[in-house]
């Protein structure tokens, strides 16, 4: 029984020494970047690929304890020959994948991944661009890595196999538990988040990241997404730009001007799950948000706005990258086109403004900590970041401590500064550090009672941002990552569910009070936003400016299965199970329009 826990932990090692040497073959191959790096950044990217190294190697010794359990009444030497085949077979996989990795990252700048099969199609034109000399150097590396790898593992680690004798029957659960067990690593943890390519970013350096990705996983974790990868054809992609150009048409010299200056302090809050039904000034419940009522009297409040999805990771990039999502296709599990999103932090650091974000919990969750490290943050604080006796909720840090250190950091900035940060209190399960005020063990009561938490939190944070200096060149904007299911028990496809508040803030505002009533989304903020300040916003190509009186008011929303449609007349969905509107009213046009553009913005981007 040792013998074989023996051999299980050396295969383990063996499998984690050739992903680390591959890595480093990778990075002589890239010289010409490798080079850029200091020393410290490039051990930090062999200390974080880790993560997918460890993940990888979890499928193989789940494939070798099965072997070693159900063959447990068999001596080693009669498991040389299936070791030896199926190491074999693993290991011309992965340079498959591997070797011709390097020449595609150094010619396209990303891993390989799953798209590369399309390539098989026309593999003559795929072949064109590369040399013959490529093509023999590649075909050495392949071959001398594997002969090399292949003569160790068999010399150092099958060899092993000779001091497995039969073991007996009663060990089989043992066993099977610690090949069972091998979930762990795979997925990347116990934790909430499963293994994604946000496990491995660590720096600001963009290189530094890919160099921490492996490849290999990198293109099994892309296979999973081909089926999500089908096109719309409501209409051709040239009568589509036709059509959507005429439908932002606008002159900017009808913009009403909000901002007593061009470069005020920005502190942009993500509020978990605020959905309308909360906000009484939004028709929603009273008393569940007394300190954001009372504040919509001081700022500017967008009345009929609406979240893109109904997921964090949908929403963020609306927000930050003014890019929308699909349904079945949310953009920030897309590495390759993260990477070619715009985003609110470029643009203001182009003018001079140093970005943080913040999040009391684990931004390794759904991709984010490779997304925000995409798009320009400067720096980012997660659950990590705070002490332990703090992480006293399911999702880490709760909101009180997370404005507790938005605050401290905000006093200590030099201006002027993008603080963005996202609340977690208000998610499920809705435990939070205070008394009941709403009352009730109903999950309605329970996520009222957590939102009026998070609505406490914010006063006590805007009340004391008040007494700043700052104060008067601030400008904070309140708006929810994705409205909900709760307190109306809305339907997927129920627009009111999509529904949630915005609101501007802050002593740079030339006005208090107003209401905007024009239909908007998430992705309108930066084209909304970057305008006031000066800033060219041309890169942020489906928002539109909700402070502009000649453009078009609308917003829109996926779901799993399905698209919305917003405006002042119309509530239009489509279901892409039936592929049908449904709606008994026929005026699709804009609708149609917009859900095309979405699908070829993705296909471009």
């Amino acid at each position: 029984m040792n013998k074989r826990l023996s051999f299980l932990l050396s295969a383990a090692f063996s499998w984690l020494a050739f992903m680390i040497f591959i890595r480093f073959v990778f990075a002589v191959y890239q010289y010409s970047q490798t080079s850029l790096l200091s020393l410290g950044e490039f051990l930090l990217s062999f200390m974080y690929g880790l993560y997918h190294d460890i993940s990888i190697t979890g499928y193989i010794l789940l494939l070798t304890g099965l072997i070693l359990t159900l063959c447990i009444t068999l001596p080693g030497k009669k498991l040389k020959i299936p070791f030896r085949v199926l190491y074999g077979i693993l290991m011309l996989i992965s340079l498959s994948i591997v070797v011709p990795n390097f020449e595609l990252f150094r010619n396209w700048g990303f891993h390989i991944d799953g798209t590369v099969l399309s390539y098989l199609k026309t593999p003559k034109e795929a072949a064109a661009s590369t040399t013959t000399t490529t093509y023999l150097l590649l075909f050495g590396i392949f071959t001398l890595i594997f002969a090399t790898t292949y003569r160790l593992f068999d010399k150092f680690l099958i060899r092993k196999l000779d001091a497995i004798k039969p073991t007996k029957l009663k060990y089989l659960p043992v066993l099977l538990l610690i090949t069972a067990s091998m979930i762990i690593p795979i997925r990347g943890g116990l934790g909430i988040a499963p293994m994604n390519v946000g496990f491995v970013y660590h720096s600001p350096n963009t290189y530094a990241n890919l160099l921490a990705i492996n490849p290999i996983w990198n293109f099994s974790y892309s296979l999973k997404k081909l089926k999500k990868n089908k096109r719309l054809k409501l209409l051709s992609d040239d009568e589509v730009q036709i059509r959507y150009q005429k439908m932002i048409e606008s002159e900017l010299i009808n913009q009403d001007t909000v901002l007593k200056n061009t470069s005020p302090n920005i502190i942009l809050i993500v509020m978990e799950s605020f959905t309308s039904a909360i906000i009484e000034e939004l028709g929603g419940e009273a008393g569940v948000t007394p300190n954001f009522r009372s504040l919509s009297e001081e700022g500017i409040l967008f009345t009929n706005f609406y979240g893109i999805g109904d997921r964090t990771k949908i929403g963020t990039v609306g927000i930050f990258s003014g890019f929308p999502s699909l349904p079945k296709k949310s953009v920030i599990s897309y590495h390759k086109k993260v990477q070619n999103l715009p985003s609110l932090c470029k643009s203001l650091k182009k003018e001079g403004y140093k970005s943080k974000f913040y999040y009391g919990g684990d931004l390794h969750f759904a991709s984010m900590n490779s997304y925000f490290s995409s798009i320009g943050f400067n720096n980012t604080i997660s659950m990590e970041d705070f002490p332990d006796e703090l992480n006293t909720s399911k999702w880490g840090v709760h909101d009180e401590y997370l404005f507790d250190r938005l605050y401290h950091d905000i006093k200590l900035e030099k201006e002027p500064y993008f603080k963005a940060c996202l609340t977690l209190s208000s998610h499920e399960p809705f435990n939070v550090p205070m008394e009941k005020v709403i009352k009730g063990k109903d999950e309605n009561s329970l996520f009222m009672n957590s939102a009026y938490y998070t609505d406490k939190c914010l006063g006590e944070f805007i009340a004391k941002l008040k007494r700043l200096p700052s104060w008067d060149n601030t400008l904070v904007i309140l708006l929810a990552d994705h409205g909900a299911r709760y307190v109306g028990n809305f339907v997927p496809n129920d627009p009111v569910k999509y529904r949630i508040p915005m609101l501007w803030l802050g002593g740079c505002l030339k006005q208090k009070g107003l209401k905007v009533d024009k239909y908007g989304c998430q992705p309108d903020l930066a084209n909304t936003l970057l305008p006031q300040m000066g800033i060219d916003d041309s890169e942020f190509k489906i928002g539109k400016n909700l402070l502009n009186k000649s453009q078009k008011g609308y917003a829109y929303f996926t779901y799993n299965n399905g698209f919305g449609f917003v405006d002042s007349t119309q509530s239009l969905i489509f279901d892409l199970n039936s592929n049908k509107w449904k709606s008994e009213i026929n005026q699709h046009e804009e609708a149609k329009t917009m859900l095309q553009y979405l699908d070829y913005s993705f296909s471009e981007l």
